[in-house]
């Protein structure tokens, strides 16, 4: 697979590109060009659809999640659900059960308003392995059973107020169900090998065994021409191939027979074809204009750290390997990074100049721009602040037109980097690589000279590992959004270290209003060259700067920290919000740079108070208390903690801010906020330190929403599905993509087949398709059962075949998702029945479609 940048253009609307010429203001909106769909569009929520915060999906990682506390629900709604007594893993059938995990989920809690004259319906519809009971209880009212055809029918409530709903399952069969409100209720793995990943023809990357070895061994070779990548590593190039073959899959297939000759020679330890990658896309920071879309600093506990390090990574340099920086034609570099450019390397273009030149594939977003800001953006008073805002940025260009790049470059710049001795920290959002042994030993041979190397854990929401990555000489990151949580693009698996935010486009997780992507330096092309500005992306490409950042934070309080001190000091939750548990979503936990800085250095000039979570966020559906922890950093007293300041809008339910550990919990005042409005203020907490008067600020955010904001069925898989079911009944997806609601709906994108493998979930080859889409609340693999919301193209239960041709371009595609299912009647004579109907399958997050009933390896 070629190696690639790990971060997303963003679709019109979504991106802010302002120019601002060597630095000075500006607001010259601009959205980059969103590359042709083959199909696109959005599918609506039926009213009042609500779904269990802790339901399963294939995509669920980490299992059914406990929900945190009780979830309110709405005046009126239909809820889909999930419990399950204990965990395990269905057994694979012929009629329905897939061999996949389902996690252990006994109980739902929900807070319901009820009045007399209503009813609330609980109906179950167990899964593939049978139909449980479910016990449902009503405040402290005796226990009613719900097994499939004996629905729970509650009414006559004699008064209006809020009562406890609880659904229990004690058994180990999991069930969806559904619960409703003044509704009438009807029923009706694999591994991957290095040849499976694009490569360079004709080239060969080789370890030789000792200096005498490789003098001979290549000394002996006709028509190669050798290229030394430093250390034992070499590049052979073939001048003059065997055969004048021009197809390419047998050309490739030659190279292949070559390597294997190459391996039988005397005096090369190690020979690999020469893989290709590409790039994983999508005073203080507080005082710079753009500081406020910054939701990602605030959950790295970034406004603590830059208490605690005031240099912000003085004297550390950080190397971007990437596409390298944007250059004015001044020969200024983006006004936001000139001041900290240390000079670098193009390894693209072999010279000293690693400007990027801008992509004409997919429009320009100056990856490595986008990233180094992240990293060490200057504090200037425009623009945007860098996390490590006082270290030395050295551009290392790997990475060429459309983001691509060559092992060959990459193993030959990591040398590169770690013989000049002028950097301490590497970033990498870039990846997509197998594990190659030259790769592994450049990285060793700096980790040995204490560089800190960091990458992006890539796009694919696979666990498959992914290199530069998977090496146990690096951090591997993955990315969450605004509220913390795993964004649906990430990649996962025992090989993620920690997390960071890389952003998600189609949440706002943190309900500030605003999509959940992460903003930085970029630029844009013009006609009289570049020009320097400002782009919200979203990838793993985002999210490993800010680890990279927090470590040159390190770096400044303690110059000689190696790597196998931040793994140590990983694995005891010293650098993030650990919990006790080790997860492949988020590995460790999110970085805390706050936390990180602590354990770098026991001595501080400053003792300072930082609020968990460092925004409060709180909403009438879902949760609308928020505790708040205020922790200590530093070793001096701390006296007169107390709340000063506090929007109109929240109230203290209890507080304990007499003695450590400090905290409060805060509560939303409904009737003081306007429906549909984001109110947002600040909470400030005074406090004491030798004497000296300090206050905390938290920005809070709070809103009274809708109906149609809050309508949410659950994590949606939207497929394209081959129109005849297979031999076992099954419908089974060609192509896939995942979605979670925003503002009441689900928007959607496939892509178009690239011709290259291997192929994404997301590519659509011409055909003949149905398009539909579903939740898959049992984690079953199945979309579209009872008890699980349902789409149909253009209308539930009337399904038409989606023609896709290497032209087509579908798109304002309009669907409605519902957990109601159309019934047989007079009005409408064209639905028919479905005996035998299973759902739709769906692709595995480790696998792409076949032309067969099954799956073939991804990366």
């Amino acid at each position: 697979m070629r190696l690639s940048i790990l971060a997303f253009v963003l679709v019109p609307g979504m991106a802010l590109l302002t120019g601002c010429g060597g630095g000075s203001g500006g607001s010259d909106a601009v959205s980059p060009i969103a590359p042709p769909s083959p199909l696109s569009g959005v599918i609506s929520i039926e009213a009042n659809s609500r779904v269990d915060q802790d339901t399963m999906d294939q995509l669920g990682l980490d299992g059914a999640i406990p929900a945190p506390g009780t979830q309110r629900l709405p005046e009126n709604f239909v809820l889909a659900g999930y419990v399950s007594g204990s965990g395990g893993t269905y057994p694979a059938n012929q009629s329905a059960c897939q061999p996949l995990f389902y996690s252990a989920d006994s109980n739902d809690t929900y807070t319901v308003p009820l009045a007399p004259g209503e009813t609330l319906v609980l109906q179950s519809f167990g899964s593939c392995l049978g139909d449980p009971e479910l016990e449902l209880q009503l405040d402290s009212l005796p226990v009613k059973t719900a097994t499939i055809g004996s629905s729970v029918v509650l009414s006559n409530f004699t008064e209006a107020r809020d009562y406890r709903v609880s659904i229990t399952n004690r058994s180990a069969v999991p069930a969806r169900y559904i619960l409703a409100k003044t509704v009438s209720m009807t029923s009706n793995g694999l591994s991957f090998q290095w040849p499976d990943y694009e490569f360079a023809e004709d080239r060969a990357l080789i370890t030789v065994e000792g200096d005498q070895g490789a003098q001979m061994a290549l000394a002996s070779m006709q028509g190669i021409a050798p290229r030394h990548l430093g250390g034992e590593s070499w590049l052979l190039t073939r001048t003059a191939p065997a055969s004048r073959i021009t197809n390419a899959n047998q050309r490739k297939h030659e190279t292949l027979n070559w390597i294997r000759n190459l391996r039988q020679k005397p005096g090369f330890a190690q020979v690999q074809p020469d893989y290709l990658f590409s790039s994983q896309q999508a005073g203080t920071p507080i005082n710079e204009p753009f500081y406020p879309r910054q939701w990602h600093y605030g959950l790295i506990n970034g406004p603590a750290a830059w208490q605690l390090v005031h240099g912000g990574g003085a004297g550390v340099n950080v190397a971007v390997l990437d596409t390298g920086i944007l250059r004015l034609n001044s020969g200024q570099w983006h006004p936001d990074l000139d001041a900290n450019i240390v000079a670098g390397w193009d390894f693209v273009d072999n010279d000293n100049n690693p400007a990027d030149p801008g992509n004409s594939i997919g429009g320009d977003v100056f990856h490595g721009t986008h990233v180094a800001g992240t990293i060490g953006a200057v504090i200037n008073g425009d623009g945007i602040g860098g996390v490590a805002f006082g270290s030395g940025i050295v551009p290392v260009r790997v990475l060429g037109e459309g983001g691509t790049g060559s092992a060959s470059d990459l193993i030959e710049a990591i040398n590169w980097v770690v013989n000049e001795g002028l950097v301490d920290v590497v970033n990498m959002s870039l990846g997509g690589l197998p594990e190659i042994p030259q790769l592994e030993s450049a990285l060793q041979k700096g980790v040995e000279r204490d560089v800190l190397f960091v990458a992006a854990a890539g796009n694919s929401s696979t666990s498959v590992k992914s290199y530069p990555a998977a090496s146990p000489y690096v951090l591997a990151v993955s990315a969450v959004d605004g509220a913390g949580n795993l964004a649906g693009y990430s990649n996962f698996g025992s090989w993620i270290d920690l997390a960071a935010p890389g952003g998600d486009a189609s949440r706002d997780g943190n309900l500030d209003g605003s999509s959940d992507v992460v903003w930085s330096s970029s630029g844009e092309l013009t006609a009289t060259g570049p020009r320097a500005g400002y782009l919200g992306l979203q990838g793993t490409s985002m999210a490993s700067p800010h680890v990279a950042g927090v470590l040159a934070l390190m770096k400044e309080e303690s110059p000689d920290l190696n790597h196998a001190q931040v793994i140590r000091a990983l694995r005891n939750g010293q650098l993030t919000d650990y919990n006790g548990s080790r997860s492949d979503a988020l590995g460790y936990g999110v970085i805390d740079a706050a936390k990180a800085v602590s354990a770098a250095s026991s001595t501080f000039e400053q003792t300072v108070l930082s609020a968990s979570p460092a925004v409060v966020s709180l909403s009438s559906e879902g949760q609308d208390q928020q505790r708040v922890d205020l922790n200590v950093f530093g070793n001096d007293a701390i006296s007169g903690v107390s709340v000063s300041s506090l929007p109109d809008w929240l109230s203290v339910t209890t507080d304990n801010l007499d003695s450590r550990p400090y905290s409060l919990t805060l509560a939303l005042l409904r009737d003081r906020l306007v429906a549909g409005e984001a109110a947002k203020g600040t909470i400030e907490i005074s406090y004491s330190v030798n004497s000296s008067s300090e206050t905390l600020s938290i920005p809070a955010i709070g809103q009274l929403v809708s109906d149609q904001e809050a309508r949410n069925a659950g994590r949606h898989f939207v497929l394209l599905v081959n129109t005849e079911p297979d031999s076992r009944g099954f419908y089974l997806a060609e192509s896939q993509v995942v979605v979670d609601a925003e503002s009441g709906q689900y928007p959607f994108r496939f892509e178009f087949d690239d011709g290259e493998e291997p192929r994404r979930l997301s590519e659509v080859r011409p055909g003949d398709y149905y398009l539909v889409a579903g939740t898959d609340h049992d984690g079953d693999g199945l979309i579209c059962q009872p008890g699980e919301a349902c789409a149909e193209y253009p209308v539930a239960g009337l399904r038409e075949i989606v023609s896709i041709t290497d032209e087509s371009s579908l798109s304002d595609i309009r669907m409605t998702t519902s957990f109601s299912r159309p019934t047989i009647s007079t009005s409408n004579p064209d639905i028919l029945p479905r005996p035998g109907f299973k759902g739709y399958r769906l692709l595995q997050p480790d696998q792409a479609p076949s032309t067969n009933d099954g799956v073939k390896a991804v990366q």
